[in-house]
């Protein structure tokens, strides 16, 4: 093996910047679907599921301002997919406990 050639593997630096970006950016994301889902069921009588459906758009969309905020293009795709599948169980579960009502 030459001088020049890189290591394989994640750079030390990178990987735990890379976990704090994906804490501080889907983190929120999910809050903001926990505490969406709980106004839902807490305040709304009729037409539950449109505004469940709101949380959850908003929740998607609030992700993609996150991830674009950090200005870091690498993980952008997983961390907006984890943030995405997060919110998504989050709604889902809402969901089957608002069928169950």
């Amino acid at each position: 093996m030459s001088e020049t050639t890189p290591p394989v593997g994640p750079d030390p630096e990178v990987v735990p910047s890379q976990r704090r970006l994906r804490l501080t950016s889907v983190v929120p994301v999910w809050l903001l679907a926990v505490v969406g889902s709980v106004l839902v069921l807490t305040l709304t009588q009729k037409d539950s599921f449109a505004w469940l459906l709101l949380v959850f758009v908003a929740a998607v969309f609030v992700s993609f301002v996150l991830q674009l905020a950090t200005q870091t293009k690498d993980g952008l795709v997983e961390r907006i997919s984890i943030a995405s599948s997060g919110s998504f169980v989050v709604v889902l579960v809402t969901a089957l406990i608002l069928l169950a009502r």
